[in-house]
């Protein structure tokens, strides 16, 4: 009634009445997929999960809405029941790929793991998105580096700057790569590098000390870290996180 009210006051006005908007199935489909992928994106899992169920019951199946659900699945913290899903299925699909990589980094099958990225960046085409692309890179760096394979896992990460110089994450990993083969000069110019442009100067450098530093915890060596955490807190007196990385040699 209100509409139609809306409709005839227009036209007596001599405005143009707006135009009806029909949306076509495909459409609606459309929008409830880019819903449930807003949901998995920011860690609402359960209701990623029940949009699916729901959809599910309106009959809608297929590819996309499988590969969602194994993503929400991961994020629930259930990678088996995900790796379960797609098992034997869109094995030449390099998002499926993706998904299986994430699931076995979780479940600490870092060989199976390699592979499934491996094969998500075969199956990408070079045509796709670079972001998209140095994405899988920085991923598969991520699984080498994981199997204490840095030298490798270098080699993805300068791929994945190559082609998206702006990928902090990648940058940030290439650094720690750098900081596990003993190349710590080289690494805190990257862990520098990753910082936000937001940050002061001061807190910029204190960040790269700190993230320097638990590379080195992570590494072993203990002195070297300890040095690093406290130059960080040199710049930035308080400093939480290198307060609280500090503490936790002693």
């Amino acid at each position: 009634m209100m509409i139609a009210l809306l409709l005839a006051c227009a036209g007596r006005l001599g405005v143009p009445a707006p135009e009806v908007v029909t949306w076509d199935v495909d459409d609606r489909d459309l929008v409830r997929m880019a819903v449930i992928e807003a949901y998995i994106d920011s860690g609402s899992c359960d209701r990623a999960l029940y949009a699916i169920s729901t959809v599910r019951a309106d009959g809608l199946e297929g590819r996309v809405l499988d590969l969602l659900q194994a993503r929400a699945l991961i994020c629930k913290g259930l990678p088996s029941d995900a790796l379960n899903l797609l098992d034997n299925r869109y094995e030449r699909d390099a998002e499926r790929n993706r998904v299986v990589c994430l699931a076995q980094m979780d479940l600490g099958l870092i060989d199976q793991a390699q592979e499934a990225c491996l094969a998500a960046i075969k199956h990408t085409s070079r045509t796709d998105d670079a972001e998209r692309r140095a994405e899988l890179q920085n991923n598969y760096g991520f699984t080498l580096a994981a199997g204490g394979r840095h030298k490798e896992a270098i080699a993805a990460y300068q791929e994945a700057l190559r082609l998206e110089p702006d990928l902090h994450r990648a940058r940030n990993n290439y650094a720690f790569s750098l900081a596990a083969l003993g190349q710590d000069d080289d690494a805190w110019k990257q862990f520098l590098a990753a910082q936000s442009p937001l940050s002061g100067p001061e807190t910029a450098q204190a960040n790269a000390w700190l993230n320097l530093g638990l590379a080195q915890q992570g590494r072993g060596d203990t002195e070297a870290a300890r040095e690093s955490f406290l130059r960080a807190l040199d710049l930035v007196p308080g400093h939480s996180r290198a307060t609280d990385a500090l503490t936790s040699l002693e």
